[in-house]
């Protein structure tokens, strides 16, 4: 007796009504014939599966032409060949929430009974979860391995005036920021203002580090910018969004500063000054790059301290070296003068 359940038919219908991954059948010239409730609904936006028969992803996807025509292209080469494709991961628009999403997806040629490509079947699953966990984990290793970078570069220099101005270029190569200066904390009184009252920067990345240089750029260490509250508190402080904030920005010659970070550079016993770090996209830094990025500040603060101290031993070797001569030439003047 021959079955009467036609199994392809009842596979296919089960699949289609129950699957939770996106399910579609399309014809020769990649007409919709069938596509399941998860596709029409999570990915198209619609509610009837009935609407999406009969039209192309240029219909359902507009001002997607570029993506419609990608999945033209590969279908129509599928069903040329024959050849299916496998677990394919890319990123496809989704109608639905106006962001694109990451599926796996398989397609697969479907052949009538005398073995005739009729159209193609697809099924894909969305992994934007994943690849966003992977993206992350992949960001956050480039991190860490750009702080042991920059940790060991300005770990060998000495010299301060060198070390400040290969701190800002090497943090802003390695992290890819917009802008990089770093303001050290006046240490002596003037007659203009006492010690630890501003923080002058010290170096700055780019044309707009290097006017600001020669324009002398200072901040009051107070909460009435990003640098100075950094400053006055000792701890990172994070502006996501610049326009929104109370805060004014420590850089006027960057109008389209959207996000700020300050990092304090703490020494061993006092706060040495700030690292600030500018973007002109909102939201550029999360509380873990900053967490990550404090760490550097602190490998940072210890290179200057230990270029700051080995300036002041080299400056008092000169003066004993100085003094030293001095005192032998007075001895051999005397010496010299008895005789």
């Amino acid at each position: 007796m021959k079955p009467t359940i036609d199994t392809d038919d009842v596979l296919l219908n089960a699949l289609m009504k129950n699957s939770p991954d996106f399910i579609f059948v399309k014809d020769r010239e990649s007409r919709f014939v069938s596509i399941n409730k998860p596709q029409t609904e999570l990915l198209l936006g619609l509610h009837d599966p009935g609407e999406v028969v009969g039209k192309t992803d240029f219909d359902l996807f507009p001002g997607k032409e570029s993506d419609a025509q990608r999945f033209f292209d590969e279908e129509q080469e599928i069903m040329t060949t024959g050849q299916p494709v496998i677990h394919r991961e890319w990123m496809v628009p989704n109608i639905k929430t106006g962001k694109p999403i990451w599926v796996s997806e398989s397609k697969f040629p479907l052949r009538d009974k005398k073995g005739h490509i009729i159209g193609i079947l697809g099924v894909s699953r969305d992994i934007t979860a994943l690849r966003e966990a992977e993206l992350e984990r992949d960001k956050l290793t480039n991190e860490l391995q750009a702080v042991i970078d920059v940790g060991a570069i300005v770990s060998t220099i000495l010299d301060p005036q060198t070390l400040v101005h290969k701190i800002v270029e090497s943090v802003s190569e390695r992290f890819g920021f917009d802008y990089v200066g770093l303001f050290m904390v006046s240490q002596r009184d003037t007659l203009s203002e006492r010690a630890g009252e501003y923080a002058y920067l010290r170096a700055g990345t780019g044309e707009t580090g290097q006017e600001l240089l020669s324009k002398s750029q200072k901040l009051k260490v107070n909460r009435d910018s990003v640098v100075g509250q950094c400053l006055a508190s000792g701890n990172p402080c994070i502006v996501h969004n610049i326009k929104a904030s109370k805060l004014l920005s420590s850089n006027p010659l960057l109008p389209n500063t959207c996000s700020e970070v300050a990092l304090p550079l703490l020494g061993r016993k006092e706060t040495l000054g700030a690292l600030t770090i500018l973007s002109i996209q909102d939201n550029r830094l999360t509380e873990r790059d900053v967490a990550l990025l404090s760490v550097l500040a602190g490998q940072l603060a210890g290179a200057l301290e230990n270029a700051f101290l080995y300036k002041q031993i080299d400056i008092e070797l000169d003066e004993m070296k100085a003094a030293m001569k001095q005192y032998v030439r007075s001895g051999w003047d005397s010496y010299l003068g008895k005789k």
